[in-house]
């Protein structure tokens, strides 16, 4: 009986552990309203800018950008959320779909947060490596919070 016992223990115990379920990415898709923006390494003061924007990023690859009182905006976006950052590809919200602008963002809770080259279109546009808008640079870092339903 000791025999049976001590294997069915060592089946147990040699047992792969369950794997853990793959973490679900933080979603991009839903409202967001502008909290911060900086440019070339300089907050852009409240009550301009990102803070009168809002972003509506859709399941099927559209966004929206309301700005304030504007007429609303439609373009075009693609995420990698595998690379490190995850990149993004914003393609001109002036329904001309000739200008794509590069960059990286991060979703953490609430809070989205892009960073952009502003080189629209030129081929030595290049992609923020990091979430930051270095001083003197033609990067924008914006800051969004995600609007509850």
């Amino acid at each position: 009986m000791y025999p049976s016992l001590l294997v069915g223990l060592a089946v147990i115990l040699a047992a792969p552990a369950p794997k853990e379920p793959p973490k679900k990415e933080a979603s991009i898709v839903g409202e967001w309203v502008g909290e911060k923006l900086v440019l070339g390494g300089t907050e852009v003061p409240p009550g301009k800018g990102v803070r009168k924007m809002r972003f509506t990023f859709g399941d099927d690859g559209k966004f929206t950008v309301h700005g304030d009182g504007d007429k609303p905006e439609t373009g075009t976006y693609k995420i990698d959320p595998k690379k490190d950052p995850p990149e993004i590809d914003l393609t001109d919200p002036t329904g001309k779909g000739t200008n794509t602008t590069l960059g990286i963002y991060k979703v953490e809770g609430d809070t989205l947060t892009i960073c952009i080259t502003l080189t629209l279109g030129q081929k030595s546009a290049q992609r923020p490596a990091k979430l930051e808008s270095p001083e003197d640079s033609d990067v924008m870092l914006m800051q969004f919070k995600r609007v509850k339903k």
